[in-house]
């Protein structure tokens, strides 16, 4: 079992963390509220475009020096010698990856625009290759923050992040247009490697065992590299294949529901920045009994959460695109709620998704997602030329679920997880029950008051039923003991 100060630890690193990601969510929104409403669609697409490509080019940039450096540094976090050989490695192989990416990207901008059928694309892949050496550098940099478990250091540099990539966006757009919002991605990449330095005092460094470390972390980041590329196929296949077969208007249609499906999962993210290091560290002291802990609660509590936010865009998502992004976006809405069932169910184990990695079981980690990665391309080439965006929504739907299932029979047979099914079967049930009364009841009732009514609801429901009493007194004590 948790001790009350580890739990302490644990509620606090997850508090942290989900209002620094909602309010980077909050931060972020803006852009593609402004490039939706002054640019249009098509500019909306581009810019869409282009942060897929940053994203995916990224993941094979880094070869996985973030998460070798997360897993190492829990593991070694009190062991001051191996600890600077780490950071030493990583920020040395960091900065060669960056300066390679660098002039791969420039010089073959043209190759990514000529793909896409989307010339616009050069000048701003050209722009945007600016941004990777300090990209690369500082989710390195990240890394570290994470596995040493300094949240609050690191939630303040994704705020600030964040916050630069807004306002740099907002300074240039008017005058530069869709360049402007690349720009702002350099800019902030820029400003936020600059303050993680300053942050990091990366004059403690050390030449020792160089080569040796290196080649460790090289070893463990390349394995994961798999994986989170076939997690990335599932995350943007879609939307690489909607600009492939579509227009770039149809990805900033798109775009717009993916935004909101993938809302939900700000919760799971927080848990899951958190567990990561803390079951590599539990692991490492063989306390399985608590990793068991950590899976069960965090599952749990992510389902709830994840639950309450559909319902919410199930009622009221189709006003909230139409007030927030237009009549241009109207045809946002369908593909929504259809990958609302995927994200849902993906959403549960994603707050405990690097658990086969933390426990050493690297292998899993990409042969897992790897059948839901194959499926999902298969079934985007099918469904997005018949469907359009509702087929690619189909598509990444069923990849998901597929990845959930595999993820819970593996979480069972190796690490002895016992899965409540009744539980989240009971959890289901009544939000369905809830779902089913709004749609009887909808031509009634004014919708407003049904759809806040039902919320009350069903969150009251979910806190009586649902959340277990211990954990209530638990959080009730630390409540207490923060505010005295």
């Amino acid at each position: 079992m948790m001790f009350l100060s580890e739990i302490k630890k644990f509620v606090s690193d997850v508090g942290i963390t989900f209002v620094s990601s909602a309010l980077c969510m909050f931060l972020g929104f803006p852009i593609t509220v402004l490039l939706g409403r002054y640019l249009g669609a098509s500019d909306l697409g581009l810019y869409r475009m282009v942060n897929t490509i940053f994203g995916t080019l990224m993941l094979f940039a880094t070869i996985g020096i973030p998460a070798s450096v997360i897993k190492y540094v829990a593991e070694f976090r009190d062991n001051e010698e191996k600890l600077r050989e780490i950071i030493s490695a990583s920020l040395i192989t960091s900065i060669l990856l960056g300066l390679f990416s660098f002039s791969f990207i420039y010089i073959n901008a043209g190759i990514f625009a000529d793909l896409f059928n989307m010339p616009e694309l050069t000048g701003l892949l050209k722009i945007l290759a600016f941004a990777f050496p300090f990209s690369i550098i500082s989710n390195t940099l990240l890394g570290l923050l994470n596995g040493l478990r300094e949240m609050t250091k690191n939630a303040c540099v994704s705020i600030i992040q964040s916050a630069s990539l807004l306002i740099f966006t907002f300074l240039l757009v008017f005058k530069c247009g869709v360049n402007g919002a690349v720009i702002g991605i350099v800019l902030s990449s820029v400003l936020t490697t600059i303050l993680l330095v300053f942050i990091q005092q990366i004059s403690k460094l050390t030449f020792s065992n160089i080569y040796g470390t290196i080649v460790q972390i090289i070893d463990f980041g390349s394995k994961t590299v798999l994986s989170n590329a076939i997690n990335l196929i599932n995350y943007q296949a879609d939307t690489l294949m909607i600009g492939y077969f579509m227009t770039k208007m149809d990805v900033g249609v798109y775009s717009v529901a993916i935004m909101f499906a993938k809302l939900i999962w700000i919760l799971p993210d927080s848990l899951q920045r958190i567990t990561f290091p803390l079951i590599s560290e539990y692991h490492a002291k063989k306390m399985s009994d608590s990793i068991k802990q950590v899976v069960e609660k965090c599952m749990k509590y992510s389902c709830l959460f994840l639950i309450f936010i559909s319902t919410f865009f199930i009622f009221w998502g189709e006003e909230v695109i139409d007030l927030i992004f237009g009549n241009e976006f109207e045809g946002s809405y369908f593909p929504l709620i259809i990958l609302l069932i995927g994200t849902l169910f993906y959403g549960i184990t994603k707050s405990v998704g690097s658990i086969f990695a933390s426990i050493g079981k690297v292998s899993l980690v990409y042969k897992i997602p790897l059948v839901s990665a194959v499926l999902n391309i298969i079934l985007n080439s099918m469904l997005i030329p018949l469907y359009g965006i509702n087929g690619a929504a189909l598509a990444t739907t069923i990849s998901l679920l597929v990845s959930v299932t595999l993820m819970i029979h593996f979480m069972e047979k190796l690490i002895d997880i016992k899965i409540d099914y009744f539980w989240y079967l009971k959890v289901l049930f009544l939000s369905g029950i809830i779902v089913c009364l709004y749609l009887i009841l909808k031509n009634l009732i004014n919708d407003m008051l049904l759809e806040s009514v039902l919320m009350i609801l069903e969150l009251i429901l979910f806190i009586v039923l649902f959340i277990d009493a211990r954990d209530k007194n638990k959080i009730f004590q630390l409540f207490c003991v923060q505010v005295n």
